[in-house]
């Protein structure tokens, strides 16, 4: 299984930060649902056609038999990508690994929106590894010419910005989270604001593999 990337959750003291700067929550808010917005505009018509199906991926990762694929292919009843269940997005984070292109093509617009509205869901029993599993099929291997023809040869400009503004958003995300841990933690152990304020000032943040992808492929579309 891949490994993942960690997450940063939310703690008492950084959900505290956000509450004490609603103008910043609603430019985060707002940014999310634009992001959700192009990727709608960007991806849509997109068919699947004859590409692998959500179900028949989890057979293939199963190592099912073709008639076991047949069968969970006739699960996938939606006609649009807009369509596909939320429940069976955030219960399969590993299929992303098993479809064609035509079939991520497909599903991945699915799986970004479905991560941009549930992934400050602060409901513990609703975490799934499907928030990092999206991250991370977006950036595995970005490196790798072959990898990047296959994996994205279907995507249009108007997608490849798309996904590229996603990610921008995930790694921005990310490092606001980082400081807002660093600036509790640091009030917490009793430091004076003046002397928290310079260490965050100094603070760089953390090597990331989003941040490499966006770095290395990604940013000619932004």
């Amino acid at each position: 299984m891949h490994k993942l990337r960690p997450v940063y959750t939310q703690t008492k003291a950084e959900k505290n930060t956000m509450v004490s700067n609603p103008d910043k929550t609603i430019v985060y808010e707002k940014r999310k649902l634009a992001l959700i917005e192009e990727i709608t505009v960007a991806f849509d018509g997109v068919s699947r056609e004859d590409g692998v199906t959500l179900h028949e991926a989890t057979v293939i990762d199963d190592y099912g038999s073709p008639a076991e694929r047949a069968e969970a292919w006739a699960l996938d009843t939606e006609n649009i990508w807009q369509d596909v269940p939320e429940a069976d997005i955030r219960l399969t984070d590993a299929v992303l690994s098993f479809l064609d292109p035509k079939g991520f093509h497909y599903y991945i617009p699915a799986y970004m929106i479905w991560y941009l509205r549930n992934i400050d869901n602060e409901d513990p029993n609703y975490w799934s590894n499907t928030f990092d599993s999206v991250v991370f099929h977006l950036t595995y291997k970005i490196d790798e010419d072959d990898y990047v023809s296959s994996k994205f040869q279907l995507f249009t400009l108007a997608q490849s910005k798309a996904v590229a503004n996603f990610l921008l958003f995930d790694v921005e995300r990310e490092e606001a989270l980082e400081k807002q841990y660093l600036q509790a933690s640091l009030a917490n152990g009793g430091l004076p604001q003046a002397e928290i304020d310079r260490i965050l000032q100094a603070h760089e943040p953390q090597e990331i593999e989003t941040r490499q992808a966006l770095e290395t492929y990604w940013k000619q579309f932004v």
